[in-house]
């Protein structure tokens, strides 16, 4: 009779246990300061109204999307929307949660009002790696990449370069951290990108639960920026400036 007990409350503490780990999701994720601790924060907040903890496991962009698409960890905290086209067992969360939006800074006042095509005969700079600003940069007379947007920005203000291609977040930390006086970004944005929540597919209920409420918690997406992380590609030669395309 006891034993009967004693393996009837072991049944339900276990299945006790069993519920409580259903409600935190271990979520992969990679180092990306303008980037995952947003999406953390929104994320905690949204899952925190239907009774989930969230964890972010770091790592690698590469191996955090290995372990999501595999189903080691639950889900993606953050992607772009184009993964699922590779990774089929992930479900995109269908509401963008951060918007990332980049611009071209100057310092030169004259060059308000005119399309980044008629400034192509001037000298850019972007960070490193970053295969979005890359892209924006081709063409230019002289193009500049360093490790740092900080080390472009100070380039900027010694004349070194005209323009620096950076994300928002980025733009606005440095000019307000740097007290930098005349520096200001040329509108219209040169891009934007949507990112997005991902689930595993053994997780496919929660999708639309989790939709709806992030639908209500951000009519608009929060605006950051992400200067190209999980587009990047390491560098080679490991110097801090590199200059191509002179003329």
């Amino acid at each position: 009779m006891h034993r009967l007990i004693f393996c009837a409350m072991l049944s339900v503490l276990l299945l006790m246990s069993s519920a409580r780990a259903q409600d935190v999701l271990k979520l992969s994720g990679f180092e990306a300061p303008n980037l995952t601790p947003v999406a953390e924060s929104i994320l905690s907040q949204a899952y925190g109204e239907i009774g989930i903890r969230i964890q972010t496991v770091i790592t690698s962009p590469r191996r955090a999307l290995l372990d999501a698409a595999s189903g080691k960890t639950d889900g993606e905290l953050v992607r772009i929307r184009t993964i699922e086209a590779d990774h089929r067992s992930l479900l995109r969360v269908d509401v963008p949660i951060i918007l990332a939006r980049t611009f071209a800074y100057t310092n030169k006042p004259q060059l308000r009002g005119k399309s980044f095509k008629q400034l192509r005969h001037l000298r850019v700079g972007h960070v490193a790696g970053a295969r979005f600003a890359a892209e924006l940069a081709e063409g230019f007379a002289e193009v500049w990449t360093a490790d740092a947007p900080e080390q472009l920005f100070e380039m900027l203000q010694r004349d070194r370069i005209d323009l620096v291609i950076a994300g928002e977040g980025t733009g606005r930390r440095i000019i307000r951290d740097r007290k930098l006086v005349g520096v200001f970004p040329l509108r219209p944005s040169l891009q934007e990108v949507a990112f997005y929540h991902y689930l595993h597919e053994k997780h496919a209920d929660l999708v639309p639960r989790i939709e709806a409420v992030l639908k209500r918690m951000l009519a608009v997406p929060v605006g950051e920026e992400t200067d190209g992380v999980g587009e990047t590609t390491p560098e080679k030669d490991g110097h801090v400036l590199h200059k191509t395309g002179l003329s």
